[in-house]
């Protein structure tokens, strides 16, 4: 056996301390022993999720930047996670000054209404991200939805690899027989992610589903979401805890019987896959990935985003049936130890960052 070095490769998105689905991905892969496969120099592009903060969010723009200038002569791969609005921007001198010192490029697209961003742009715009998509070594798409898209918009036809969001491990407790049947909603609460329109189904749903709650935790219009619960008089039923994570994260997960995202537009939500991970049904739209991973009838319910009355019916037949909720679950926890296994992702981004270096990690020799 011979080993060879491992593949360079700088890596530019949002600090790993954030509570971003960027981080997140990020971080599940690195508990997988990424960084252990590859010499990885993590650049951090904004640390910060605060509202405003303008200039410190320049300065940590501006330091990534020096940053990759230093890295970019001695790695052999720049990979960029990339979102819309703030986040394209600030990746086009990263994706140029790698393409100067001919590293290859890895577009890594997150962002989930990144095809409004670009059907609302200007020529400019829509010239620069097909521009980007089209030279960039390879371009990571979260779904089959995704790289058909992109497909669609580009006249050079870009090199796509489909690279599925991942979800840590759990265990998964004992949920038969619960007296209450909890249904979770985690993430950043707005109406894209149909938080208003879950109120008003769950509302419905109560009067004939006594034993339902709803927990609603996460950032994003939380004084709106409160005042809405307040004013349906769901103040007992309807929890709004806020941000919620370690530890009280996993208490969740275990009291949830339902996980539901009825968004309007995702990329592949890293929530549905932590649900699935913790043995969950979930009732969701066919938006973005979300197909891939709910498979309707199979591991939940798929029902059109804004039709309440679908995802009321949806709910209830979950509310109703713990069999059916734990015979759900357990399908979308195999869906997720073989479609979506960490461990194998890894090993794609892993070997598909080596070809690109044009290294391996090891070799059989004679």
């Amino acid at each position: 056996m011979t080993a060879k070095r491992k593949a360079r490769v700088a890596m530019l998105g949002l600090g790993l301390g954030t509570t971003t689905g960027i981080a997140t991905v990020v971080k599940n892969w690195i508990s997988a022993g990424y960084d252990r496969q590859v010499e990885l120099h993590y650049v951090s592009t904004n640390d910060s999720q605060v509202p405003g903060q303008g200039l410190r969010k320049l300065f940590e723009c501006l330091r990534a930047y020096l940053k990759l200038m230093l890295l970019a002569p001695r790695v052999d791969v720049v990979h960029l996670h990339m979102a819309m609005y703030g986040s394209f921007w600030r990746k086009q001198f990263p994706f140029y000054w790698a393409r100067l010192f001919r590293c290859k490029t890895i577009i890594h697209l997150h962002g989930s209404e990144f095809k409004q961003f670009y059907a609302d742009g200007g020529w400019l715009r829509k010239a620069l991200i097909r521009n980007m998509f089209g030279r960039a070594s390879s371009c990571m798409m979260l779904s089959e939805q995704w790289r058909d898209w992109l497909n669609s918009i580009c006249k050079r036809k870009p090199s796509i690899d489909i690279v599925y969001n991942t979800a840590t491990r759990r265990e998964n407790p004992n949920r038969r027989g619960r007296d209450v049947v909890t249904i979770t909603l985690m993430g950043r609460l707005g109406k894209r992610k149909g938080t208003y329109d879950l109120l008003e189904a769950f509302e419905s749903l109560v009067k004939r589903q006594p034993n339902a709650r709803l927990v609603l935790p996460g950032d994003g219009e939380i004084d709106e979401v409160k005042a809405l619960v307040k004013k349906k008089g769901l103040e007992d039923l309807v929890e709004v805890p806020g941000w919620v994570s370690g530890a009280a994260q996993d208490e969740l997960w275990n009291r949830t019987d339902i996980y539901t995202l009825p968004s309007y537009n995702e990329g592949l939500p890293g929530s549905v896959l932590e649900a699935m991970s913790a043995g969950l049904p979930c009732v969701s739209t066919p938006v973005g990935g979300i197909p891939e991973a709910v498979l309707d009838n199979q591991t939940g319910y798929l029902v059109d985003a804004g039709d309440v009355t679908g995802l009321e019916k949806a709910l209830e037949r979950l509310v109703a049936d713990g069999d059916l909720r734990l015979r759900m679950g357990k399908e979308g926890n195999h869906l997720l130890e073989t479609k979506f296994n960490i461990d194998r992702i890894v090993g794609q981004v892993v070997r598909l960052q080596e070809k690109l270096a044009g290294v391996k990690t090891s070799s059989l020799s004679e």
